[in-house]
Order: C-alpha cells, then structure tokens, then sequence
C-alpha cells in the first residue's frame, strides 16, 4: 500500500510540473541582478531580458538591486518561491568568489540556487602602463622578476575576481606583483591612477581598456580567456604566455531558487539559448566585449563546480582566507 501511494505520489508531482511548465510563463518574469546600471553586464543582462520577452510572450522585468558584490540581489532570490517568475542574472564573482572570501555572503550556492544557464563571458585584460617599457606579457613577468616588489595591481576589492586573477598570475609566473584594492568598485578611479601610474597594472573588462589605449599611456598585452577573442583575435590570452595559469571565471549567468522544477528550467535555458544565437544581439554584445555563451544547465553546473574548487586550491595555495 505504501508503494502504491508512493507510486501515485511522484505521479502527482511530475503531472503538475508538466503543467507548470505547459504554463508557463503566465504572468510577469522578474530578472533580478546585483549588477550596476551601466556596466557592460548590465547592458548584456538588459538585451537578454528585452529578447526574452519578445521570445515568451510575457513581460519581463530587469530589476537592479546592487550592493555588497551581488549578494543583496542573490540573498533576495533565494526567499522567492520556485515558481520561475523571479530569476536571479549574476556574475561569477558573486556566486564564486564572493563565498571563498567571506563566511557570511547569507547564501549557499550550489543549496540555495538552481542553475539555467551561463549566459555569457566577461573577459578581463591584461593591461600595464607604457612606462614600464613592457609590450607582452613575457615582457611584463620578466620586469616585474627583475624589480621585485615593485609592481602593484588594482581591483575593486579584496575576492573580486580581478583579485583573485591577479594572485592567480603571481602564482603561475612566479611573480610578487602588490594587491591594491579599491573601496566602493571604482573602476573609474583605478583607471586613474593606471594612467597616472600609481598603480602600475590592472585587468580591466574590454570597454575600459578601449577608452583607455589611445591615451598612449598604457599597452595591452593579453586577455583572460580560454582562447582568443573575436574584438582582437591578434592578442595572445594570458594562458598561452602563461602555462598552468588559472583564469578566472568572469561571466553572468541565469538561475533560480533551489527546487525550480526542471520543465521550467528546461524552457528558460532553451529560450537563452535561442536568444544568444540572434545576429543582432550576438553584435551588440561583441561591441562591449562580452562572449555569448548559452550553456545548458548541466554544463553550468558542472562547470560552477570545476570554478570553485579551482580557486579554492588557490585560495589556499596564496594565503586568501574567508573573513
């Protein structure tokens, strides 16, 4: 008997989930970030919500709610019901690195959230200031072997993921280059004081880089990335300079709360995908310096999972410990 109604049970429940997601969406989507307005994820985040709504047919909402890297937005998502009217689009260094540097983030990720979709890339650079005479990266480590101690790199703060590229280049070029990070996530002013050389080198995303080098007063010499990039198929990334280097997952990507039935995040992935494959916005993207991507579930979650034991090793293996 207990079989039976066992049986009729998980009957029960996969009926209704086909129906959820035959459904669905039926009511407004909510697109929930921790991203600020005008930074190029936020753009990304942006086109991806107008194209949804025209794929679905249902309204959906692009809603900032930034603060704390990300985790104001994440610790809000996680209290919604699982229902797929509110998803969380975040950046990798909320859901990775932001746990390997703080105890108290308010979020587990891989408990709290379920995954859709890695969305799209992020690509940080490797830029130094022309004073330093460098034009490649070899160039770079070679200096900064030669004057030990007297390279500083900046971030926007301590377990960002420019923090965590910058240790991770220290790490596998042997090198002792200074972490100098900036409060409030000025990148403005980081920029600043790279042209002002005060901090001698950054790893700024493609926007700012571009607005920065016809200065004259810094050099690209690579990009973090698993393989070049179509803005400059020409620049060498870091790794292909760099062997064994760890290169920093800076991407945005889609979830929902813990227990979005599967039919749901079976049709939310389908329709990110389907709207990363659009020539316009495939374009628009590639203008700021953003890769599309469009990963399914699985492969997100497989690939979160390889991210932060990675960076786990190495937060171990240069001394960053959560406070």
């Amino acid at each position: 008997m207990k079989i039976k109604l066992l049986l009729v049970a998980f009957a029960v429940m996969a009926t209704t989930c086909r129906a959820e997601a035959q459904g669905y969406p039926d009511k407004t989507v909510h697109i929930i970030t921790g991203t600020q307005t005008g930074t190029s994820g936020d753009l990304a985040g942006r086109l991806l919500a107008q194209k949804l709504q025209t794929q679905i047919g249902q309204t959906v909402v692009f809603e900032n709610r930034p603060g704390a890297n990300g985790q104001i937005a994440a610790n809000y998502v996680k209290t919604l019901p699982p229902d797929g009217t509110s998803i969380l689009y975040v950046a990798s260094s909320t859901v990775i690195t932001g746990p390997l540097m703080s105890k108290s983030v308010g979020f587990d990720t891989f408990k709290d959230f379920t995954p859709v979709s890695l969305a799209v890339g992020a690509p940080l650079y490797l830029v130094a200031n022309s004073a330093l005479g460098v034009n490649t990266t070899q160039e770079l480590i070679a200096y900064a072997k030669a004057h030990k101690g007297q390279l500083n790199y900046g971030s926007v703060g301590r377990g960002s993921v420019f923090h965590f590229q910058g240790e991770a280049l220290n790490a596998a070029a042997g090198i002792d280059m200074l972490h100098v990070p900036y409060t409030g996530a000025n990148n403005a002013n980081i920029i600043g004081d790279l042209l002002a050389n005060r901090v001698q080198v950054y790893f700024p995303a493609y926007p700012a880089t571009l607005a920065a080098l016809p200065s004259g007063k810094i050099k690209l010499l690579g990009v973090f990335y698993d393989e070049r990039v179509k803005q400059r198929p020409d620049l060498l990334t870091v790794k292909e300079a760099v062997p064994g280097l760890i290169t920093v997952p800076s991407w945005f990507g889609f979830m929902g709360p813990a227990g979005l039935p599967a039919p749901i995040v079976e049709r939310l992935e389908k329709e990110v995908r389907v709207a990363l494959q659009d020539k316009d916005i495939v374009e628009k993207l590639e203008q700021v310096g953003i890769v599309p991507i469009g990963s399914t579930a699985a492969d997100m979650e497989r690939l979160m999972h390889r991210y932060y034991d990675e960076l786990s090793r190495l937060a171990k293996q240069v001394g960053i410990e959560p406070n």
